[in-house]
């Protein structure tokens, strides 16, 4: 997808704000993260707090797509730059994001019977830091609810 595109399609996009009681907050908004292990795209090997944050997130887009059958969901890869330069992000961020994005849909799909033609797959490589120190926040999957036109 290029550049223009997807910023098309996050134009288009939102956080949900009033679907299913979600608000806005900074809690809400975290909810719509799905965090993996560095380098990689396996759901897997998550354990702990970050699973349980996972499954609760997973749990709420997939209830926002079977409350709101008009819905579509951006689901769009990121990961964490170590060396910031551009090989890394071509070669290497890019499809890892796609990578994550694809486990992502896969898992929506598969545990919760969402229909795949409803997800949208990006991968933003490394190019949109959450801009924190702790960087397994950009080893994440954002999910943006798309509404109909």
């Amino acid at each position: 997808m290029t550049f223009g595109r997807k910023m098309a399609v996050f134009a288009a996009a939102f956080i949900v704000t009033a679907v299913s009681g979600f608000s806005q907050t900074t809690e809400e908004k975290q909810a719509w993260y799905i965090i993996f292990p560095a380098n990689s795209a396996d759901l897997q090997k998550i354990t702990g707090d970050t699973a349980i944050r996972n499954a609760q997130s997973f749990t709420k887009v997939a209830q926002a797509l079977l409350e709101n059958p008009q819905y579509r969901i951006l689901v769009d890869g990121h990961a964490n730059p170590v060396m910031k330069t551009a090989s890394e992000e071509t070669g290497s961020l890019r499809p890892l994001s796609v990578r994550r994005a694809e486990a992502a849909a896969d898992f929506l799909v598969k545990y919760y019977g969402v229909d795949r033609e409803r997800l949208i797959l990006t991968g933003a490589g490394g190019g949109y830091p959450f801009g924190t120190k702790d960087p397994s926040l950009d080893r994440r999957v954002s999910f943006f609810v798309i509404t109909p036109r």
